[in-house]
């Protein structure tokens, strides 16, 4: 299992369901980053009330490098297609939020990129449901078993709930390996 290429990826919506504002991928092989992707658009973008109090808070130090959420989704597109051969996609609780993101990449030009999204995209909150933890906090995870975060964050910035879910994964796969021998 880590010999594969791992694409954990986060992104924070305007409300649940909304169009993206910031989005961040780690991509990993055999335990190690190499390559990733950060993007985010302006602040004054967003307008759900409970992420403007709950989210912005988290990315203050997050550049703002787009100007428009589809500007922000087709950059992220573009890096999707330049890493997705060979790719395990995960995402921590990846629906309705990760998966409605692919969604939207796919929709905006359907006939060129229906069979371009990722599948499956794997939930790292199953992996830890049928390993016995709490499958809504890779933090909680990461944390009884003396997991450090590569990224120096809170949640809710989506580097570092990327970090989190990866070595999250990397380590619950490890023990799901181990179990099945």
């Amino acid at each position: 299992m880590s010999e594969k290429k791992i694409f954990s990826i986060d992104c924070e919506v305007d409300g649940l369901y909304g169009k993206s504002f910031a989005i961040a991928v780690t991509v990993r092989l055999n335990g190690e980053e190499v390559s990733q992707f950060q993007g985010r658009i302006p602040d004054e973008e967003v307008r759900d009330t409970w992420v403007r109090e709950n989210v912005l808070p988290a990315l203050k130090d997050m550049e703002v490098t787009h100007s428009s959420s589809e500007e922000l989704e087709e950059a992220f597109w573009d890096f999707w297609m330049s890493q997705k051969e060979g790719s395990t996609v995960i995402a921590h609780c990846g629906s309705p939020v990760e998966s409605g993101l692919f969604r939207r990449c796919v929709e905006r030009k359907l006939d060129e990129r229906q069979w371009s999204g990722p599948f499956p995209l794997h939930e790292v909150g199953t992996i830890l449901y049928g390993i016995g933890s709490d499958p809504c906090s890779v933090d909680s995870y990461n944390k009884a078993n003396g997991i450090e975060i590569p990224f120096a964050g809170v949640a809710h910035h989506p580097m570092y709930d990327a970090q989190s879910a990866a070595v999250a994964w990397e380590h619950a796969m490890k023990r799901v390996i181990q179990a099945s021998c």
